[in-house]
Formats: structure tokens, C-alpha cells, sequence
């Protein structure tokens, strides 16, 4: 298959602006990585899983801004690589092997690792909370091993439109341009996601300080593990039904 005809393939899964149309300068490169940041950033922000794995794990746990960054970076980095490889796959194996095959795969194990995560979490945040009523507070630490897998998990299901327009470029015979947009998508993905991270720590922090909310954290300590379980746990189911 030609790579026209992948085009013409994955064309119908996303809408991308025509960011490689001429031949680029170093303003055009610029004003594309900027675009593709806007991209990546609203892409965040957009209804799915990324923004809400990262902002549930955090108001449940005490992290701090440094975990909110490594999540950020583990989701994007995954994701941007899954892109890649969905690319090469693309171009180089697309008559045994079409991009968009993988995706109920991936998200089978995606949604997979993340429900076991989050039933993980909840074993160990109930049972740190049955054995903490003797002590004034209640902590649940982030583990690092968990963030990590957290994070692959949630980056591994790659965005359609970051695919077709490294696609585009090749096509085009602009390589080096398509890999600057993918990475100003990353960028943006990134930024949004530390950016939800953090405020879902700060906002944990301060719920601390108030007077009496011991209960209230408890809870929802508990409920963003159940919350993680959930989404991980749907993804699986999802991908089963699609690939029926």
C-alpha cells in the first residue's frame, strides 16, 4: 500500500490542519510547532483518560511537583513514542499490518495495566486506612514504581492526529518538519498534563490544612483509586466490544 493510501486511510479518524502544505522556513517551522503545542495541549484537555488518570492519582496521594512532572513526562514520552512506532509500522509494514489494527491492542493492555493499578492502589489505601485510625493524619504515599507504570499505561494509546501528521510529512518527503510538530504536540500534551498534576497536588495540600478532614481526604483517597480502577477497567471493556 502506498503511502497516499495510508493517508487516505487514517484521514478519516482525526481532521488536521495543513501544517506542511509548502515548503517550510524557519517561520513556518516555528508558527507549525506552535500550532502543534495548541494541538497537543487541547488534545489534554479533550475527553479521555490522560488528564483524568493524572489528576485522580494525585488528589488521592501526597505527591509533589517533581511526580506530577515525572507522570507528565512518562505519559507524554510513551505516547509520542507509540506514535512513532505506529509511523514506522505504517510506512514500512503497511501492506501485512495497517496502524489503526493496533489500536484495540494497545488499549486492551493500556486499559488492562491501568485497572490493575488502580485495584493495587485500593488494596493498599484501604488497607493503610483501616490501620490508621490511631494516628491524627492520614498518608498515602506515591510510589515511584507506580507512577511509572501509570504513566506507560496512560500514554501508550497514541493520538490519531499526531500519527497522520507525521504521516503527512513523509509523505511529503519533510521528515525533519513532521518530527518538530510531533514534538511541539508532545510539548503541549505535557505542559497540560504537569500543569493538572500540580493543581491536583496543591489542591490536596490545602484541603489538609483544613480543620477536621481527615474523613474527607480517607474518602478520597479511596475514591480516586476506584476512579483509576474504573477508567482502566472501561478502556479493557471497550476495546473487547470494538474488536467484535
Amino acid at each position: 500500500m502506498s503511502q497516499a493510501c495510508i493517508l487516505a486511510h487514517l484521514s478519516h479518524t482525526s481532521s488536521v490542519p495543513n501544517l506542511i502544505a509548502s515548503e517550510p522556513t524557519l517561520s513556518t517551522v516555528l508558527v507549525g510547532i506552535a500550532i502543534a503545542f495548541g494541538f497537543g495541549a487541547v488534545h489534554a484537555l479533550s475527553p479521555g483518560h490522560g488528564k483524568t488518570l493524572v489528576s485522580a492519582y494525585f488528589i488521592g496521594s501526597q505527591g509533589t511537583a517533581q511526580q506530577a512532572v515525572l507522570l507528565g513526562l512518562t505519559i507524554t514520552f510513551t505516547h509520542t513514542l507509540s506514535i512513532f512506532l505506529l509511523g514506522a509500522i505504517a510506512l514500512f509494514a503497511s501492506q501485512y499490518f495497517l496502524p489503526e489494527q493496533s489500536y484495540p491492542v494497545l488499549s486492551f493492555v493500556s486499559g488492562l495495566t491501568i485497572g490493575i493499578l488502580g485495584l493495587s492502589l485500593l488494596r493498599k489505601r484501604l488497607h493503610s486506612h483501616s490501620h490508621s485510625h490511631s494516628h491524627s493524619h492520614t498518608h498515602s504515599p506515591t510510589s515511584l514504581s507506580s507512577l511509572v507504570k501509570l504513566g506507560i499505561a496512560g500514554g501508550l494509546i497514541p493520538c490519531p492526529s499526531a500519527l497522520v501528521m507525521l504521516l503527512s510529512a513523509v509523505a511529503l518527503h519533510q521528515i525533519s518538519y513532521g518530527l518538530f510538530l510531533v514534538g511541539g504536540f508532545s510539548l503541549g500534551l505535557a505542559s497540560v498534563l504537569v500543569i493538572l498534576g500540580v493543581v491536583a497536588i496543591y489542591a490536596r495540600q490545602w484541603l489538609e490544612r483544613l480543620p477536621q478532614t481527615d474523613q474527607v481526604l480517607q474518602k478520597l483517597s479511596i475514591l480516586s483509586a476506584i476512579v483509576i480502577m474504573v477508567i482502566g477497567f472501561g478502556i479493557t471493556f471497550v476495546s473487547i466490544t470494538t474488536s467484535l
